[in-house]
């Protein structure tokens, strides 16, 4: 994995800070371009003519007169206090609710600040603390994003965002920027945010990186598999949603700006979808890191060619970049490579006293298995298996046995279904293949599922899956593999096509 990561920092594909100046950012970023990206006040407002959707300005403090005159009590519950022309995400601070009766707002670690302390923050930012240059500056109250179910699970109480580099009309690499514990809930990776790449293509994620050490004179990354607390979650496979809609909104920033090299770092709204946090003109190099895979090369690419449309731009850049890191994230992490939708084979389920005895996994199809194709979806966690193909994979008797038990075909609240669960649960679990049971809120109703151990060959690889038994009729999939049961493997949706 070093020796990779040393090849990759030596390659003469990467894009150094002096080449990205000299070549990229001098030419092709205007006097004029630039001032939009470093004012995020007037950034807003171009994106906004040309229909691009960035957060909502509450309140806008230019001079301590303004200051002086904010009635703190109509400030909202949750907002983001910024200051307009901060550099490296300084001097940003989010709350999240507010204290009952109370001027006091709750930031992301669980502490508050006053009105006074929030008067002296924003009197900083006038100041030009955070500044580039130590400029005298203005503070932005905005509205605070709501952070999107999928990568909340991933984050540290902040937003994380996506960042796309584009040049010439091109999306040329993306990573997924997570807060940490260690960067107080920012998504910046100098402050000990995690930085994933993402595969241009299909909007997949792959290597994970987290700077080491706090040396403000080093830039040196470790690979990570794993968020840093304790849930451990992968980091490589999510499916970011609407990626195709965040490279566009990418590209269209380009067009409204002007700028010939940018970074957008875009997040993903709960109820708004990709929204523009801000723009920046010198995006950092650490990318190429999470990406394996240096800029230099791709920028010499599409240097020079004539793209038609936003549309042209993203199918080049899919065809040009997507996919190029599979063989060495395979390599680094040793895990097989799945799409969306695989071929698997079941085995056979235990018999009453004996454990199941799996055969190792061939290419040939055993004839004891079952075939059939399961859907991977990272966005839940628990894997399904329809009632009907756990009947046709040999769990029929269980079936038989679960229905005996006269359990309720749906409840009124999950405290009821709990409650009834605590009590059936040992009765449930007699028979042999009933490892579990869970309360599913399917078809609109709350029932009570068993949950199986489930024995499969996928991609060459026997697993072991413990799955719930869906009765909805609905499914997409008979099998429907989460992320408990994923582990073993990396997500490329690329793959999924070969299949159909």
């Amino acid at each position: 994995m070093l020796s990779l990561l040393k090849t990759l920092q030596k390659s003469s594909e990467i894009l150094g800070i002096n080449h990205r100046n000299t070549v990229y950012v001098r030419p092709y970023n205007s006097l004029n371009a630039k001032e939009i990206a470093d004012d995020k006040i007037l950034c807003k407002k171009i994106l906004s003519r040309h229909g691009i959707p960035t957060a909502e300005i509450f309140k806008v403090v230019r001079n301590h007169k303004q200051l002086n005159t904010i009635k703190w009590e109509d400030l909202p519950h949750s907002f983001a206090l910024k200051p307009n022309i901060g550099t490296g995400g300084s001097g940003i601070i989010i709350f999240y609710g507010k204290k009952k009766n109370s001027l006091e707002w709750i930031m992301p670690d669980g502490n508050t600040m006053t009105a006074t302390q929030i008067r002296n923050h924003i009197s900083k930012i006038l100041d030009g603390q955070f500044s580039m240059g130590n400029r005298k500056d203005t503070a932005i109250i905005e509205e605070r994003i709501i952070n999107h179910p999928l990568l909340k699970q991933y984050s540290y109480k902040g937003i994380p965002d996506i960042r796309v580099i584009v040049f010439n009309k091109v999306p040329i690499m993306a990573e997924l920027r997570l807060p940490t514990y260690e960067s107080g809930g920012k998504a910046n990776l100098h402050a000990g945010g995690v930085g994933v790449g993402i595969d241009i293509a299909t909007g997949i994620t792959t290597t994970a990186i987290h700077r080491k050490g706090a040396s403000i004179l080093d830039d040196v990354y470790d690979i990570i598999e794993t968020t840093l607390d304790e849930s451990k979650l992968p980091l490589r496979g999510i499916q970011i949603p609407q990626w195709k809609e965040i490279l566009r909104i990418a590209l269209k920033c380009q067009e409204a700006t002007g700028l010939g090299y940018l970074g957008a770092d875009i997040a993903l709204d709960r109820y708004k979808g990709p929204i523009v946090f801000e723009l920046n003109a010198r995006s950092g190099l650490a990318i190429q890191i999470a990406n394996l895979s240096g800029m230099r090369s791709r920028m010499e690419r599409v240097k020079g060619l004539k793209i038609k449309s936003v549309d042209h731009g993203i199918r080049l850049a899919q065809n040009l970049f997507g996919g190029q890191v599979e063989n060495e994230i395979e390599a680094i992490s040793g895990r097989d490579i799945i799409g969306l939708v695989e071929k698997i084979q079941i085995h056979p389920p235990a018999v009453e006293g004996k454990p199941a005895t799996p055969s190792p996994a061939t290419k040939k199809q055993n004839p004891s298995t079952t075939p059939c194709k399961a859907q991977i979806d990272t966005g839940i966690m628990r894997s399904k298996i329809s009632t009907l193909m756990a009947q046709r994979a040999g769990y029929k008797q269980m079936l038989e046995y679960f229905r005996s038990l006269d359990i309720p075909k749906d409840f009124e609240s999950r405290e009821d279904a709990r409650e009834y669960l605590k009590e059936m649960l040992p009765k449930i679990t007699e028979h042999w293949l009933i490892i579990d049971a869970i309360i599913t809120g399917e078809s609109g109703t709350i029932r009570i599922r068993p949950i199986v151990s489930v024995t499969m060959d996928i991609a060459g690889t026997t697993i072991i899956a413990q799955m719930a038994v869906s009765s909805r009729k609905d499914l997409p999939y008979s099998i429907i593999l989460g992320k408990r049961d994923l582990k073993p493997f990396l997500l490329d949706a690329s793959k999924t096509f070969s299949l159909h």
